[in-house]
């Protein structure tokens, strides 16, 4: 792969802290037929402290790393060490661990980076800037990346496709111009976007070009701020069809992934089918997903109180700006959706953080949000971000009858 030029996220960090939380749980790594090819080369059996019989999961579609009974990966050790690591090295590892928490998409002749806040060191912005490890980004990508990605075309802003990158990262400048206002909460960030990315697609103005661009943009967004000066105001509660979808994609990013072998995965499943019912009354309780998430009634989910601190706006900031930069919501990252479409999704991403904050905190027996929620939220939901079956009708029926700007308000306020 020829030099490239990398594009990091500014104002984010990240060094690995050896915390060998990407080594426990749910997290699902898939194998690629070099992966396995190194596995069988070396060899493991139960002497050296693994299971033969665990090792790969096979799938339909690619295998995956096996679990050991306890759900944490088939490799690590007592000390919280990884085994391949610590007997042939760092190169011997799967791709997706070399690479974690690290995402990687092409920009045209540019690349640009971001992280998974699945990750703690990614969500506590610990460790050396981004901005400062090119270096170590360029030796990982030509793992991956194809000779030829910079002929990857720049996905759509709308509905049809075609602008260069050079005008498609326009409108990804001005995004993340909105998102990165100061002294606006999150939520009022997103809805401003909302309506500017709206005034696009109502104008097609999707296939706008050249320095001429820039000035509609700005004044589309300029447009959005007088308009939308505040959170408050008589706007609408978002309708039951949006509460609801809401609360099913909810279930989907707080829902733990089945790792198991056969019998383990079905159980997931008939929980997975019971967290559904249970969700689909506004009256009636969520079901215990995890140890963190117990049952409690979504009444009273809805009417707690989460008034978010400065440091949970500036992570909420920090999380969308990051996914904006690193084109992580839409494109080749995101189901090849249009920059519209794959917006609107991840703005529904802010609601979903805050009814799961406030699931978190009543499961504590708190009657209030507090940062480490917050912070778990984001977690949890950015796990399974781009990794769940992604339904563009449920995008599209939110936006026409405007439940995901009412949902940002609602949520926001």
């Amino acid at each position: 792969m020829k030099a490239s030029h990398f594009k990091m996220p500014a104002g984010q960090n990240w060094s690995c802290q050896g915390c060998a939380d990407c080594c426990r749980g749910d997290l699902i790594i898939p194998l690629t037929p070099e992966d396995r090819a190194r596995l069988a080369k070396q060899n493991w059996t139960a002497a050296d402290g693994v299971d033969p019989s665990r090792l790969v999961i096979s799938g339909i579609n690619q295998d995956r790393l096996g679990h050991q009974a306890d759900g944490t990966c088939v490799f690590l050790d007592k000390a919280n060490r990884c085994r391949i690591h610590s007997k042939f090295g760092e190169s011997e590892k799967p791709l997706t661990c070399r690479l974690y928490p690290l995402v990687i998409h092409p920009a045209g002749k540019n690349l640009v980076v971001g992280l998974r806040y699945s990750c703690p060191a990614a969500l506590a912005n610990q460790g050396r800037p981004l901005t400062e490890q090119a270096a170590e980004v360029a030796r990982i990508s030509k793992l991956f990346l194809p000779e030829d990605y910079a002929e990857i075309p720049a996905p759509a802003v709308a509905a049809a496709a075609g602008l260069a990158w050079e005008d498609f990262l326009r409108f990804i400048r001005w995004l993340d111009r909105t998102l990165a206002e100061a002294n606006a909460p999150v939520a009022l960030k997103l809805l401003r976007a909302l309506h500017w990315l709206e005034g696009i697609e109502r104008g097609s103005l999707d296939q706008i070009q050249g320095e001429s661009a820039d000035e509609i943009l700005e004044a589309l967004v300029e447009n959005a701020r007088g308009k939308i000066s505040s959170l408050e105001g008589d706007s609408e509660k978002p309708s039951r069809f949006g509460r609801l979808f809401l609360r099913l994609s909810v279930l989907e990013y707080a829902r733990p992934m089945p790792t198991g072998h056969q019998e383990h995965r079905f159980a997931g499943r008939w929980q997975l089918l019971k967290s559904t019912l249970g969700l689909m009354r506004s009256s009636g309780r969520t079901q215990a997903l995890r140890k963190e998430l117990k049952a409690v009634k979504i009444r009273d989910i809805e009417q707690l109180r989460s008034v978010l601190s400065p440091a949970a706006e500036a992570l909420l900031t920090r999380y969308f700006r990051v996914k904006v930069q690193s084109l992580h919501f839409c494109g080749n990252a995101f189901f090849h959706r249009p920059l519209i479409e794959g917006f609107r999704n991840l703005a529904m991403v802010y609601p979903a953080v805050i009814w799961l904050s406030r699931w978190l905190a009543l499961s504590k027996g708190s009657s209030e949000v507090s940062d480490t929620d917050v912070f778990r939220a984001v977690s949890l939901v950015d796990y399974q971000y781009s990794y769940t079956p992604y339904l563009p009708w449920r995008t599209r029926l939110l936006q026409q009858r405007q439940d995901i700007g009412r949902l940002c308000r609602w949520y926001g306020r």
